[in-house]
C-alpha cells in the first residue's frame, strides 16, 4: 500500500513538472555522459542551444581529419560545410553558418591519417 502511494505521488509530481517544462513537447534523445564510441560532439546529441552555435566540434579517441558537416532541418535545404584542410587531431571543429531556430541534424564525416573513414550524426535544437 505504501509503495503504491509513493509511486503514485512520484508519477503525479513528474507529470506536474513536465507540464511546466516549456520543452516538454520537444523530447530529444540524451547523449550518454561517456558514449561507448568515445566520440563527443559539441553541440551534443539532444542539446538545446541558446542561439546559433558558432562551431561544430568532434572529439575523437584518436587523431582524425574532419571532412564535412551536413546540416539538415525540416523544410530547409541541406547545408554542407566543408572543413578547411588541417592536420589530424583528436579534437576537430568547423565554423557553422548562422542557424535560425529549429531542430537540426548534423551528419559529419572524418578520415584518419591512415585513410580509415568514420561518420556519425547528432540532432540538436536551436532556440
Amino acid at each position: 500500500m505504501i509503495r503504491t502511494l509513493v509511486l503514485t505521488a512520484a508519477l503525479a509530481f513528474a507529470g506536474a513538472a513536465a507540464a511546466q517544462d516549456p520543452h516538454a513537447g520537444h523530447a530529444m534523445p540524451a547523449q550518454a555522459a561517456a558514449p561507448q564510441s568515445g566520440i563527443v560532439t559539441v553541440p551534443a546529441d539532444g542539446a538545446m542551444t541558446s542561439g546559433s552555435p558558432e562551431r561544430f566540434s568532434v572529439n575523437f579517441p584518436h587523431a582524425m581529419i574532419l571532412k564535412t558537416v551536413t546540416l539538415t532541418a525540416e523544410g530547409r535545404a541541406p547545408v554542407v560545410v566543408n572543413a578547411p584542410a588541417a592536420p589530424a587531431a583528436a579534437t576537430v571543429s568547423v565554423a557553422l553558418p548562422r542557424l535560425v531556430a529549429g531542430t537540426y541534424r548534423a551528419a559529419w564525416t572524418a578520415e584518419g591519417a591512415d585513410g580509415h573513414k568514420m561518420s556519425g550524426s547528432v540532432s540538436f535544437m536551436v532556440h
